[in-house]
């Protein structure tokens, strides 16, 4: 009786596995194609901008400085700011299915109205009601895709979406190459930019309107026994549950109180500032190298893509090896080498432009390739599904500092080296290690702290040979607890 028993569990895990499986695939192929695209087209609107620049649409045109255009460009993060926050709370009330279609009509509208703009007044409320619009976007997007995937499934799953980022540029330099030489007719080319990149936006939001459901519990994708299963198996992970009003409060409490929240905050600040720089000012980069402006808008495709197969291999090796602070170690070590190439190279030097070129690969590589794995660390980290809502939003709107300052350092007037941008660049990576390695060691210690706590509650003996042994008092540790509750919703991840 005993052996059946013994092999109905071998059995039932075996099939837990394969149903397992088949969600992941489902979700891989049904949920995330749809997310990516809106991913995509979102950042298309915002930053197209970049490219309208190079063809015509910069601060001489709008009759302004090159101060005041930036600022008019940054506008956008400072709405996003105000409204991130609250954005989260109304996806959490109507549902991620309503509110996403919604603000995806009004960026929509919003980044299409950057045609009409004749001063650059015109184009500050414009952009600072674009950052309104998608404001809910973001948070709202990495809190849904984890409540379809288990953490050690996020971190390529987020790369998708940060590649998404780089292949705009992409796409969008392609794009731009054959809009922005329209002729015959009343609109400038960048002003067609504007139209043209905003229509499909508008298309997709009704596709999402009738296919996105409210989480895993009723996803159409899925049979009802795999609705449940995929409910089920988040649920030590602090995965989608019913809670009462009593512990949300709790856990939204925890959120703000919570000293790691404000380490990957100021980590992901960090970050988005050669990020954004890069997002917004690559052609310009490039079109310092010697290029025309039509030719810019194509020289930022390779560099892009370069940047897209790092970034999702970088994830991969992430969520394959379960590692974070060693792939955003190797990331920075890419920009450190990137900037510094930057700054020390004659940037007035025809013969030294391939050379700049190819420091402009490495640092697109290293600055874009942390952002995912940054997400997944404190999505993994940060337990209970309120606390991980209100974090992910407090994270992503004071992060947006960092994207306010990037946009802000490479003034036209400091063409064409850009020292200070490089330079306060550099500085964000070096501060970046520092913070890696300080959370990678308090991690570690807390690891082990709970390990042991572990063991003393099961009154198991240890030497200090085990004790110092952090990888087989883990899995003593896990082994202890195995079929015991992994997670409390008023404690989340303390």
């Amino acid at each position: 009786m005993a052996e059946r028993d013994e092999k109905d569990a071998h059995e039932e895990a075996s099939y837990d596995k394969t149903l397992e499986r088949r969600i992941v695939r489902k979700c891989d192929f049904y949920l995330l194609p749809i997310l990516t695209v809106v991913y995509l087209l979102g950042v298309i609107d915002r930053t197209n901008v970049g490219n309208a620049v190079i063809a015509g649409f910069d601060y001489k045109f709008l009759n302004t400085t090159p101060e005041l255009y930036n600022f008019a460009i940054a506008i956008y993060f400072i709405s996003y700011m105000i409204f991130e926050i609250p954005a989260s709370f109304v996806t959490k009330i109507l549902g991620f299915q309503v509110w996403l279609p919604i603000i995806m009509i009004c960026w929509a509208v919003a980044a299409m109205a950057q045609a009409a703009c004749t001063t650059v007044y015109h184009l500050i409320i414009v952009r600072f009601f674009l950052g309104v619009a998608e404001a809910g976007f973001p948070p709202s997007v990495i809190s849904y895709v984890g409540s379809f995937y288990a953490r050690k499934e996020l971190t390529l799953r987020y790369s998708y979406f940060m590649s998404l980022i780089t292949l705009s540029g992409a796409i969008g330099g392609i794009a731009s190459y054959f809009i922005v030489q329209i002729k015959g007719t009343s609109l400038h080319g960048y002003q067609w930019l504007f139209i043209l990149e905003s229509i499909p936006t508008i298309i997709t939001a009704i596709i999402v309107a009738l296919f996105m459901t409210r989480g895993p519990g009723d996803a159409r994708f899925l049979t009802p026994e795999e609705r449940k299963f995929a409910v089920d198996r988040l649920r030590p992970e602090g995965g989608p549950a019913e809670i009462d009003r009593n512990t949300a409060k709790t856990q939204i409490k925890l959120a703000f109180t919570d000293l790691q929240v404000y380490v990957y905050l100021t980590m992901l600040l960090l970050a988005f500032i050669p990020f954004n720089t890069l997002a917004f000012f690559l052609p310009t980069l490039v079109k310092q190298l010697g290029y025309t402006s039509v030719q810019a808008q194509l020289m930022v495709v390779p560099t892009l893509l370069a940047a897209t197969v790092w970034m999702v291999f970088n994830s991969w090796a992430s969520d394959r090896y379960q590692t974070r602070a060693l792939n955003l170690m190797i990331s920075h070590t890419m920009s450190t080498i990137g900037l510094i190439g930057m700054i020390a190279t004659d940037a007035k030097n025809p013969s030294l432009y391939p050379l700049r070129y190819f420091f402009t690969v490495i640092l697109a590589c290293g600055a874009y390739s942390v952002l995912p794995v940054i997400f997944s660390w404190f999505s993994c980290n940060i337990l209970g599904q309120y606390k991980r809502n209100v974090s992910i939003a407090i994270i992503l709107t004071m992060t947006n500092t960092g994207a306010l300052i990037g946009v802000q350092i490479f003034p036209a007037t400091d063409a064409p080296a850009f020292i200070k941008g490089n330079v306060i660049c550099l500085s964000t990576v070096f501060a970046q290690v520092i913070l890696v390695i300080g959370m990678k060691i308090y991690i570690e210690s807390l690891n082990k702290k709970r390990d042991l706590a572990i063991l003393d509650k099961h009154n198991y003996k240890y030497d200090n040979e085990l004790k110092n042994n952090k990888k087989r008092l883990r899995e003593i540790a896990m082994k202890l607890v195995e079929g015991e509750p992994r997670f409390d919703e008023v404690l989340c991840d303390r």
